[in-house]
């Protein structure tokens, strides 16, 4: 099987869009996972050239995948913030999924451990505010036809609530909407013994699937879990569109195209 390779554009700090295409289209991605503020300076740059990038991404018929880094630039925090702040949030986050919409995207992906830093707050309590905030979303997103994929992330990413991929599972249980699935970053295989079994047991939930190294380094030499991981997803049909995620500053384009060469050499097939 052939997949649909996409990489985000958290890869590309301060690289202008055009780069960017110019690169997707060299090494024959078939897209992107867009990350707004990695390429424009604030929200409302962005919602000013949305029309401009759709016709751009068109013009180079290039799509983006998911959209995702949505709470880039917020300070809200999902248990603490007060009521208008959530309310702000809640407005921030309709007005995304419009805009995915209007670009033709059907993902959205959502980890944020500070959004969601619990601190001393109990797990029950947590759990309660998580929920009942994300069930507000779901009348909307089935409206404009946009899944939103949450992510558990590991603790050694500075994350204190969701780090367990059976916690998010029961908790996209408790939402009960096909409009809220998971997010699967290969990181969570990073920091414990390699085990396929969580991830196929809920491969029916996971909607879609980021690849990262380490600490989001470049992915010029492929971690051993990555590798046990590429080998394990091969005969599974139902993971057609990949991501490559990178966090890298200001990086050459010889460490980015070498960095794709790897990755479609493991994952593509």
């Amino acid at each position: 099987m052939n997949r649909n390779l996409f990489i985000s554009t958290l890869a590309f700090k301060k690289y202008p869009i055009g780069k960017i295409l110019r690169l997707i289209k060299k090494n024959n991605l078939d897209g992107i996972d867009l990350a707004p503020l990695t390429i424009f300076k604030s929200w409302s740059q962005f919602e000013n050239n949305v029309f401009n990038l759709k016709r751009r991404l068109i013009k180079n018929k290039i799509r983006i995948n998911a959209m995702q880094g949505i709470f880039f630039g917020w300070k809200t925090n999902l248990f603490y913030s007060s009521n208008d702040e959530i309310l702000k949030i809640t407005s921030h986050l309709k007005k995304i999924i419009r805009i995915c919409k209007f670009l033709n995207v059907k993902k959205i992906v959502i980890g944020s451990s500070y959004f969601r830093k619990k601190k001393g707050m109990s797990l029950k309590q947590s759990d309660k505010k998580f929920i009942a905030f994300f069930s507000k979303l779901k009348i909307y997103l089935k409206k404009n036809n946009v899944t939103l994929c949450l992510e558990a992330i590991p603790r050694k990413y500075g994350e204190d609530y969701i780090y367990n991929i059976d916690h998010l599972a029961s908790l996209i249980k408790k939402l009960n909407s096909n409009k809220i699935c998971i997010n699967f970053d290969s990181s969570l295989f990073h920091f414990k013994k390699f085990n396929f079994t969580f991830f196929y047991k809920y491969r029916k939930i996971i909607k879609n699937l980021q690849i990262s190294q380490k600490y989001f380094k470049n992915f010029n030499k492929i971690s051993s879990n990555n590798l046990k991981f590429s080998k394990s997803l091969k005969p599974i049909s139902n993971f057609k569109d990949i991501s490559l995620e990178m966090i890298l500053d200001n990086p050459s384009s010889l460490e980015i195209n070498k960095s794709i060469r790897n990755f479609k050499k493991y994952f593509k097939n």
